[in-house]
């Protein structure tokens, strides 16, 4: 996979991103205003996505496993601009959830996965394949700081639906030149998949290696914390002291604080060490949520906010790489797959259980009970990937 694959994948992974994830919480708004309907109705739509996406993820990694990816993230791409063109022509509420359905499948064939599945299958070497993940997801990253106001300033100058038919065309076009620039380098340079590390015969058709459950609920865990804290981000720093306008514009500085923990990575550092990485992942999280628990000015909240998005940041990028690494690439984007529908649906119960909880015992209690379970977590998650490490190596010499 050449560096310029490397980086159009990711400039689409941004493009991605960007029009299915974060452009509809611009949308909300005039959409509800259209519809006359409450936010929660509309914000419903978006939700009913990521359960779509969720159980879909891991028949998206299964095709990924296959030799499917670039195939399915063609189809995807295709499909998901179609759906937003036609969505501008459908009125109703109803209309809005079937394309949003329609759309959270797209969301599992074009995001994260199947992406990761195609960089994990085109390098055999762990500090070649972390460089590109991390190329990957740098980009990606980016889709936030562009795609709000880009969405922003359409939809302020054209309307939702004029604005909802240029990010289908860009969605296109990013699509397209993915076809064009990435696709045609994989086959010849695809040779992860016949070299893998052995793991259960049948991993593609349901079953899961030795302790495969704990890796999974410790990133549900990790994903509900992020969406949580997300989520709650203004309220629970008001609590802090800080104003509304501040907490928001923390917010926007949270997105681009997931990069340089990434950008560190493409130079490989750590890449024969996942599970260092993930324990670096999470105490950084846990940090960050402590010091805005415990923070005794705005300046402590405001830093530990960004500290937790830095480790956020790198966990995104550390579970492809930990899967990978650990189990090979031949079921990597199944077992990834399975572990995304685990997130999706913690990042769905996270900010209602937070919120709920805060409204009981204040913010300050339970990021700090969710900050000493990451560092439990962080702790934990050493022995247990030391010990499947263990198991596999085991394995090979049999």
């Amino acid at each position: 996979m050449t560096p310029r694959a490397v980086v159009a994948l990711g400039i689409a992974q941004c493009v991605n991103w960007g029009v299915l994830y974060y452009a509809f919480a611009v949308l909300v708004l005039p959409l509800q205003r259209e519809l006359g309907a409450a936010t929660w109705v509309v914000t419903g739509a978006f939700s009913l996505a990521l359960l779509m996406s969720a159980a879909l993820a891991p028949t998206i990694g299964r095709w990924g496993d296959r030799d499917r990816g670039a195939l399915v993230m063609q189809a995807g791409g295709l499909a998901a601009a179609a759906l937003l063109a036609g969505w501008t022509v459908l009125p109703g509420v109803l209309a809005l959830y079937i394309v949003w359905a329609g759309l959270g499948l797209c969301m599992a064939a074009t995001l994260y996965e199947p992406a990761f599945v195609i960089v994990g299958r085109a390098y055999e070497d762990s500090v070649a394949r972390l460089r590109a993940l991390a190329a990957v997801t740098l980009f990606g990253g980016l889709a936030s700081t562009i795609f709000l106001p880009l969405t922003a300033f359409l939809l302020e100058s054209a309307g939702w639906r004029n604005a909802v038919l240029v990010l289908a065309g860009l969605l296109a076009a990013s699509t397209v030149v993915t076809r064009a620039w990435v696709f045609p380098h994989l086959r010849a340079s695809s040779f992860a998949g016949t070299q893998d590390r052995p793991v259960p015969s049948d991993a593609s058709e349901g079953a899961a290696p030795p302790r495969f459950a704990a890796i999974a609920t410790m990133f549900a865990l990790v994903s509900f914390a992020s969406a949580a804290f997300t989520a709650n981000l203004v309220p629970a720093l008001g609590e802090r002291g800080i104003a509304p306008a501040a907490a928001a514009a923390l917010g926007g500085a949270m997105g681009v604080m997931q990069l340089p923990g990434r950008a560190l990575l493409m130079n490989g550092m750590l890449a024969d060490s996942p599970t260092r990485l993930l324990a670096i992942s999470l105490a950084l999280q846990a940090g960050g949520l402590g010091a805005v628990a415990f923070a005794p000015s705005t300046l402590v909240a405001g830093g530990g906010a960004l500290v937790f998005a830095l480790g956020g940041g790198l966990t995104t990028l550390v579970r492809p790489h930990l899967i990978q690494t650990l189990f090979g690439a031949g079921s990597g984007g199944y077992l990834n797959g399975r572990i995304a529908r685990h997130q999706q649906l913690a990042r769905a119960a996270g900010p209602l259980a937070i919120g709920w909880l805060a409204s009981l015992a204040g913010y300050a209690a339970v990021y700090a009970a969710v900050a000493a379970t990451l560092a439990v977590i962080a702790l934990a998650s050493q022995g247990v990937l030391g010990g499947i490490q263990g198991l596999v190596i085991e394995k090979e010499t049999i």
